[in-house]
């Protein structure tokens, strides 16, 4: 018990210096790319780096499983180095037992990031657009409820908001249209309605509506007229509308089936975030699979050369798990595989490929 305990806490520490390396490294390329945008000029450094602390905690969280593997290499290493590995053999104890209670401990540590961290992250990120929308006002925002799909354009001109009770199509007409525009100091100037909106590169094609012009002289209602086609300049194109209400790591994991199922009713795919969802949950168990491989090959106590040979042995293994499971998660969102295949066959395959590898080490 003690012995797992002391396993567990070194784990621990490991895990957690690692993260705030990539923490600090991932900020400061994040306050780089926030420097890229078109900011006022007066914006001050200390709202700079804010931003950047904002962002920073969904940028990281892909790279868990690299973490993971340089927290294995490092805990191997330093068991190694002080000869508690052999110790442990000499007691009679197996290797696989031994590894146990670790693989435990990365495996709490998943959960905890899932089921607590990601929500966190998720808040961050609305927190930062938020924030960065008050400071730069040409960006654009997607939401999507019961009520139906809402979006927002950011121009020097002023900001369009438009509803839209239904989706057809994948997206590609809005059903029953309202738009509403304001100027640059937020003052409403016209109202659009649509009953259909073809939605182009360029822009979009109403159809069947009735536009009101608002001013402080006339009531709106006397200078509306309707209309059978009217044509719309607009930035915000089919694929700009599925990228911003598409990212599924802007929705905390405990909302994420829910807004699938919003989604689904607003007629859009939801593929892409049942992908993620199953990634999410299969995260643990991706993290133990680059937990063993950090082990696979460094349970030893060899000369130095063998141990640089394994320790390049071990990264170009978990680089390539790595890889395997972002290619898997392409093909999921692309339908070329089954979305639940895409997601756990990753970990599943690495786990038993490194069992056996650590068995034939041991004992073969």
């Amino acid at each position: 018990m003690i012995l797992n305990l002391y396993f567990a806490k070194k784990l621990v520490y490991y895990f957690c210096i690692i993260f705030c390396i990539f923490f600090s490294f991932l900020t400061i390329l994040s306050w780089i790319d926030i420097l890229r945008l078109d900011l006022p000029s007066q914006i001050s450094s200390g709202k700079l780096f804010y931003l950047a602390i904002l962002k920073t905690p969904i940028v990281v969280h892909p790279l868990i499983p690299i973490i993971t593997l340089l927290t294995s290499l490092s805990f191997f290493i330093n068991i190694s180095r002080n000869s508690e590995l052999i110790i442990i053999r000499s007691a009679g104890r197996s290797i696989i037992r031994t590894i146990i209670v670790p693989g435990l401990t990365i495996f709490a540590i998943g959960l905890f990031l899932v089921l607590i961290i990601n929500p966190i992250n998720t808040i961050a990120l609305k927190l930062y657009n938020s924030e960065l929308s008050l400071v730069n006002r040409n960006t654009s925002s997607f939401s999507i409820n019961d009520t139906g799909v809402w979006l927002r354009e950011g121009r020097t001109s002023g900001q369009r908001v438009v509803h839209a009770q239904s989706v057809i199509d994948q997206g590609e007409k809005l059903k029953n249209v309202s738009i509403f525009e304001f100027n640059k100091f937020s003052i409403p100037i016209a109202r659009i309605n649509s009953k259909t909106v073809i939605i182009s590169d360029n822009g979009w094609d109403l159809k069947d509506g009735k536009i009101w012009k608002v001013n402080r002289t006339d009531r709106p209602e006397d200078r509306a007229r309707f209309f059978q086609n009217m044509w719309l300049d607009t930035d915000l194109s089919l694929d700009k509308i599925k990228l911003g209400y598409g990212e599924p790591s802007k929705i905390s994991f405990w909302e994420l089936n829910s807004y699938i199922k919003r989604i689904e009713s607003a007629g859009f795919s939801s593929l892409k975030h049942r992908v993620y969802l199953h990634k999410e949950i299969a995260l643990p168990l991706l993290m133990v699979s680059m937990f063993l491989i950090g082990g696979a090959l460094n349970m030893g106590h060899s000369r130095s050369s063998k141990k640089r040979f394994a320790v390049l042995a071990t990264i170009l293994m978990g680089i390539s798990g790595f890889l395997l499971n972002n290619l898997t998660e392409i093909l999921g969102k692309n339908e070329a595989i089954h979305y639940i295949f895409a997601a756990w066959a990753p970990p599943t395959i690495i786990i038993f490929i490194v069992i056996g590898l650590i068995l034939h080490l041991e004992d073969g």
